[in-house]
């Protein structure tokens, strides 16, 4: 085990010797995956204004509050959206910035708003809503968003549609009610006073939810490009493993070990335990700096455990580039070809999510990355566990019995 160990440090010592080991290892990822990571990182959450208008009357107030109610959702501690009541500017939060509203006229005001994008939509309801839900009648509502809008479109509409179901659906049976019964209007108005109040309680829920650790969501930032960049270049580190070989070969390094007293398994074990090494430096760094921008690994054992699997199945694939590579450029440009196939496909530049599903299917089955990605994601964002990563894990080490069955297949030292 000594003669395997010191082949192992030699290689790993005379490859951290090259200045250009250490950039094509260490800078260059460092370089990318924060890159990646900070243009891929969630935006930043800002409040939004809703403007409302309408003529004062007591069930246009009640929209205002059922709006306000509806938007009252935070993300990270910030409100998603704060309503303006352009009816009672006095009363509304400095967020709303309506002083300008009394030296110009209401419409115009919303106008502006719109035009310069300070405010999601601008809602107006008519006049007589209040008389004409009453009666029974239809009340139109304005919604104007800004030009090109289609995003604002579908968030105003969704907020309005569950308004208008609560509002009117309390209308709609406080009516149905007195009908019924003939009562006269005092009798209307007790029983939409306990319809509201039932709906008050939201009968029906939706919760709208988004995972994120420091802000930012699954699949972006560095929480992502961190595990995926260091990847990408402990493949990077591994095929070279087969330049190694060649090189050796052409300056016949490999034939004097060969000369040695030592048991051919010896040597290419040691190799082989020396570029794991390399892999696992590699990857180590690219995990203290994801910790220094703030990445949260989750379960310690977890991150360890895909860590050290993956760069196994690194080394392996490392082993049968070099098992098919017999001259120093076919293992340059397998070493090229390999990595740059195998991270796009396994999600290491982006979510495997974003994909087609016949890509993420493609990516699950040939690249390795794209499971040390998903156990990652699970460990980062859904608090799993090592247990909850096992299948993964599993995965990852068929695909390092399948690579090095082939590599010591196929492979020849001489």
């Amino acid at each position: 085990m000594r003669r395997i160990l010191t082949i192992a440090f030699t290689q790993l010592r005379v490859q951290l010797s090259e200045r250009g080991m250490w950039i094509s290892s260490f800078v260059v990822p460092i370089i990318i995956a924060v890159a990646v990571g900070f243009f891929s990182a969630a935006p930043v959450v800002e409040t939004q204004r809703l403007d409302v208008l309408h003529g004062g009357d007591p069930l246009a107030q009640q929209f205002v509050a059922l709006l306000r109610q509806e938007v009252a959702k935070q993300v990270n501690n910030v409100p998603l959206f704060e309503v303006c009541d352009l009816s009672a500017p006095q009363q509304q939060s400095a967020f709303c910035q309506l002083d300008a509203l009394s030296e110009t006229h209401v419409t115009a005001f919303m106008r502006q708003r719109l035009e310069a994008r300070q405010t999601l939509a601008a809602i107006t309801l008519p006049s007589d809503f209040s008389d004409a839900l009453s009666a029974g009648r239809t009340a139109k509502i304005n919604l104007r968003v800004p030009s090109a809008s289609f995003q604002a479109v579908q968030t105003a509409q969704r907020y309005l549609d569950a308004v208008v179901a609560r509002l009117g659906g309390a209308v709609a049976a406080a009516h149905a009610v007195t009908m019924l019964v003939s009562g006269d209007q005092a009798f209307y108005e007790r029983v939409y006073e306990q319809m509201q109040a039932k709906w008050a309680t939201d009968p029906v829920e939706l919760r709208e939810t988004s995972s994120a650790v420091d802000g930012q969501l699954p699949g972006t930032g560095f929480g992502h490009s961190i595990p995926g960049i260091g990847s990408m270049s402990v493949l990077f580190s591994a095929t070279a493993l087969a330049q190694l070989f060649a090189k050796e070969r052409q300056i016949h390094t490999l034939q004097r070990l060969l000369g040695m007293p030592l048991p051919r398994a010896y040597i290419l074990t040691g190799k082989l335990i020396g570029q794991y090494l390399l892999c696992l430096l590699s990857f180590g760094v690219m995990i203290a700096v994801g910790t220094l921008l703030g990445v949260r690994w989750g379960d310690p054992l977890g991150a360890i455990a895909v860590v050290l699997t993956f760069t196994l199945c690194a080394t392996a694939i490392g082993l049968a580039a070099a098992a098919v590579a017999r001259t120093p450029n076919q293992a340059a440009g397998l070493g090229f070809l390999i990595p740059m196939t195998l991270a796009p496909l396994g999600g290491a530049w982006w979510p495997l999510d974003l994909t087609p599903p016949f890509m993420q299917t493609l990516g699950r089955i040939v690249s390795p990355i794209a499971w040390s990605q998903d156990a990652f994601a699970k460990l980062i964002y859904y608090n799993a566990s090592v247990v909850d990563i096992l299948p993964n894990l599993l995965i990852l080490l068929l695909f390092t019995a399948a690579f090095f069955i082939f590599g010591i297949v196929r492979f020849r030292l001489e």
